[in-house]
């Protein structure tokens, strides 16, 4: 399995079934779907906004990635469902680790 964010490396892993194609995220030894083999690769980190929420701390978006699986990250204020967005990895004051930042796609 390749390391990802919660390791410390600035990236997202999508996990793929060798045997049906199903895809996901958060690491397991084998398929939740069929018990298959995985295999793992790097998301391309663009998606699609499906909710916002904000908070205190700042607001948090769950977006579908063009990678087919669904995220949690943070983002700014001022997305929406619908938006495109792109990931980068941000570290705040408060934040050791450098988490999954979404922010809305340059035309």
């Amino acid at each position: 399995m390749t390391a990802d964010w919660t390791d410390g490396e600035p990236r997202i892993v999508v996990s793929v079934c060798a045997a049906c194609g199903h895809r996901w995220y958060l690491r397991r030894a084998q398929c939740p779907n069929c018990g298959g083999s995985v295999s793992s690769t790097t998301s391309a980190g663009v998606g699609t906004v499906v909710a916002v929420t904000s908070g205190e701390r700042g607001a948090i978006a769950l977006v579908d990635l063009v990678d087919g699986v669904r995220v949690l990250g943070r983002c700014g204020s001022s997305l929406r469902p619908g938006s495109a967005v792109r990931l980068r990895f941000q570290a705040g004051a408060d934040d050791p680790v450098a988490v999954p930042f979404f922010e809305a796609e340059s035309s």
